[in-house]
């Protein structure tokens, strides 16, 4: 947690950590997306008894999914150093 008694952001940090907040939404929004896509196909490959959709599925969406993953929580590290948050809080 940040100290509140401590300066407060300045006018381009508080820019700075609004764009990458929404950079932050857009990589969550998007990771959701794919993965739920990717459930939601491996579910209908195995309710048609259909092993080729599973895989398929799995085959074409996941290294996105994890590659956005990976984004997301890089990207979320970043953040929290944007808005103050000190490693030994």
């Amino acid at each position: 947690m940040a100290d509140s008694t401590g300066p407060s952001m300045g006018p381009t940090r508080t820019r700075i950590a609004a764009g990458m907040t929404t950079v932050f939404v857009v990589l969550l929004v998007s990771m959701l997306a794919l993965g739920s896509v990717m459930v939601l196909l491996q579910l209908v490959g195995v309710l048609l008894l259909n092993a080729a959709l599973v895989s398929s599925a799995v085959t074409a969406l996941a290294p996105w999914t994890f590659g956005l993953a990976g984004a997301l929580g890089i990207w979320t590290l970043l953040l929290a150093y944007a808005h103050g948050w000190k490693s030994n809080e």
